[in-house]
């Protein structure tokens, strides 16, 4: 089950990014790599940006904490 933040919603509010693209993101990333405090960061590129998406997992959860589009990956 997926959760959002409430910080990763009201960032989706404003930077006007769709939960499918999150979906999408988290489901089939192009680049994953480990964050700090047990935090992963997940990476898919649309068109010519790319979905940067931080989350935690703990038992069947993943909580979503933050998403932006960058032009790189970047951990």
């Amino acid at each position: 089950m997926i959760r959002f933040s409430k910080h990763s919603l009201l960032k989706l509010k404003q930077r006007k990014i769709g939960k499918n693209f999150v979906f999408a993101t988290l489901r089939k990333p192009d680049y994953t790599a480990e964050s700090y405090g047990g935090r992963q960061i997940v990476f898919r590129k649309f068109n010519k940006l790319y979905l940067k998406v931080i989350f935690q997992r703990k038992s069947n959860f993943i909580t979503v904490i933050t998403q932006y589009w960058t032009n790189k990956i970047e951990t």
